[in-house]
């Protein structure tokens, strides 16, 4: 599933880069940046650790102004593998009907094991320049889009569980480990303010760095829910809110206005030299 997801993501950049490339006049821009990603979940739930992500993208400039796509992918791994509990008021197991009514044990113990939290963001990316000058560029902008991620959980009783837990038969009922797999997919709508400082390090490139804070809202929460949550297969949601960012990036500028400019640098070098070549006679 994930393999052809990349494959696609791959298609719809490409696809808009060469969109974007065609068109006349444009200042076109190229960017590359690794990030440091610092995760923040909501209390009473597992923490990750940060780690190292990257983001490609493409954007248009004009004027005091860039709009721009980009792409991203960040693997978080858990601050703990694994915790212990007990008590599961409601709850199915993995071999259970999901039509059946749920199971309940006060006294169960159980430990919770955590996978890794992989995220791909893919945001519409706006800069507005406060400051911009040859070399330096100042701005401030907003990150919209969409964050799909994808995670892991497994919750394992420590004892047998019953098998036929509904069953009215004198018999003894086969016992069974108790199971609960989450194996899921999400998407949260991103909301992402940043400020950015660039430096010019010729016509062709520069750098710059990035701060930003990545607000998330899942668009699979319940808001209307009443009386204990079922705990079930895939129903394990992680409260990832937001995390906070630090990127520094390379970009490469092409296109009309970085072709006028190079013109430029070149007739002003052979202007100078002919003054060189004229004082010397």
């Amino acid at each position: 599933m994930l393999p052809k997801f990349k494959n696609k993501l791959k298609v719809v950049l490409v696809i808009a880069i060469l969109f974007m490339g065609v068109v006349g006049k444009a200042q076109f821009r190229l960017m590359v940046t690794p990030s440091l990603e610092i995760p923040i979940v909501l209390e009473g739930n597992i923490g990750y650790k940060p780690t190292l992500g990257i983001k490609v993208g493409g954007f248009y400039e004009l004027r005091k102004l860039s709009l721009g796509l980009s792409v991203g992918y960040h693997s978080f791994s858990p601050s703990e593998k694994t915790l212990k509990g007990s008590g599961l008021p409601r709850f199915r197991l993995d071999s259970d009907d999901k039509s059946s009514y749920p199971r309940s044990c006060d006294t169960c113990t159980y430990t919770e094991e955590f996978g890794n939290l992989t995220m791909i963001p893919i945001l519409i990316e706006w800069n507005q320049y406060l400051l911009k000058t040859e070399k330096i560029k100042l701005s401030m902008g907003l990150n919209v889009g969409i964050r799909i991620y994808s995670y892991s959980h497994v919750i394992r009783l420590t004892e047998p569980i019953e098998k036929n837990y509904n069953s009215f038969s004198s018999l003894p009922s086969e016992m069974i480990e108790g199971v609960i797999t989450t194996n899921k997919k999400d998407i949260g709508f991103n909301v992402s303010p940043k400020t950015s400082v660039e430096y010019k390090i010729n016509n062709l490139f520069s750098v710059y760095f990035e701060p930003a804070i990545n607000l998330q809202i899942n668009l699979e929460d319940d808001f209307f829910s009443f009386g204990p949550e079922t705990i079930s297969p895939n129903s394990y949601t992680i409260d990832q809110i937001f995390t906070s960012s630090l990127a520094v990036g390379v970009i490469y500028n092409f296109g009309y206005p970085t072709k006028v400019a190079q013109r430029k640098e070149v007739e002003k070098k052979q202007s100078e030299s002919e003054k060189v070549e004229w004082l010397e006679n």
